[in-house]
């Protein structure tokens, strides 16, 4: 019988919540070029079948130059799609032993104009494809959280200016706090809580904005922070006007820093790495640089780099 151990995306420090680089109302194209190097270390206690979301996704606005990934296990490892398209997962049967899985990557991401003006849509005309992202998911329990998000959001200016309010008012009013939520804690509980991580604040996010009829979604995803140790990062996309928009209720990041990963209902869909068996994540360590040279791929890795995890042996699935 499957089980669940999910890590807990954390950050220390947080910035003003911002966007882009406003222009006349808008925000102009912007195209940056970045390098990831992500390594995984597992101890795994009998065979175990991983099935891991590392590989950035390839979008109409996130550009895969080159990418490879390997493992120090002799397993055949296949790559296969979502049925949405939205996720690419590698997936592995290793017998007992280390395992090590190492990802790079260069990626070139445009942050497309941004209208800090764009309207809600209405959901008669909304994409028949995006409505399941106004409905509850396991953490998001838009029918528990309804009433508040009523009261405290449903009179403020609509659109992108209302979402960006919703992020504001979480990250102001929920504390970052390592530890203070666990693999089973959904927005209710977090709001409840008023304390969480990075997944936390956009679960909160998203299941105030579904509460006001405004399709979101959840996003893992690459990005450098100030300070070490690097981890993993979600935020939150919106669906406004014709498009989607993302957002960063911790902010923790630019959102042109940001390099898709994953983009699910929530967290339960995006886990970073899914394992049947036994099996225990030692170590993690997804790097971010600037690529600012003509090479394709770049070693970021050193010594004491990422995050050492405390023994606790897992019997299951899930980790983000």
């Amino acid at each position: 019988m499957a089980l669940s151990t999910m890590l807990a995306l954390t950050r220390r420090r947080t910035r003003n919540i911002s966007t882009a680089r406003r222009l006349n109302g808008r925000f102009a194209n912007l195209i940056k070029a970045f390098h990831i190097d992500c390594e995984l270390d597992y101890d795994v206690t009998q065979q175990t079948l991983f099935v891991f979301n590392l590989a950035v996704a390839s979008t109409h606005t996130q550009r895969i130059i080159a990418e490879t990934v390997s493992t120090s296990s002799d397993a055949t490892m296949d790559e296969f799609h979502d049925e949405a398209g939205h996720n690419r997962f590698f997936r592995l049967d290793v017998a007992p032993g280390q395992l090590n899985i190492r990802y790079l990557a260069k990626v070139e991401v445009e942050t497309s104009e941004l209208d800090t003006f764009a309207p809600e849509t209405p959901l008669a005309t909304i994409p028949g494809a995006n409505l399941s992202y106004v409905q509850s998911s396991r953490y998001c329990e838009v029918e528990a959280i309804f009433s508040f998000a009523c009261r405290k959001f449903a009179k403020l200016p609509t659109g992108y200016q209302r979402v960006l309010a919703i992020c504001q008012w979480v990250k102001e009013h929920i504390d970052y706090q390592e530890g203070s939520s666990t693999l089973t804690s959904g927005a209710h509980e977090i709001l409840a809580n008023r304390a969480g991580v990075c997944r936390d604040f956009a679960h909160v996010t998203i299941a105030f904005c579904r509460a006001l009829n405004i399709p979101a979604r959840f996003v893992t995803a690459y990005t450098k922070y100030q300070d070490p140790p690097q981890d993993f990062h979600a935020v939150v996309e919106t669906y406004l006007g014709d498009r989607w928009y993302l957002f960063d209720p911790t902010g923790l990041a630019e959102v042109s820093d940001l390099i898709r990963i994953g983009t699910g209902h929530d967290a339960s869909e995006v886990p970073f790495a899914t394992f049947f068996g036994a099996a225990r994540l030692r170590r993690l360590s997804p790097l971010v640089e600037p690529a600012s040279s003509s090479k394709t791929l770049v070693s970021l890795q050193t010594a004491g780099a990422g995050i050492l995890l405390a023994p606790a042996e897992g019997c299951g699935r899930r980790g983000i």
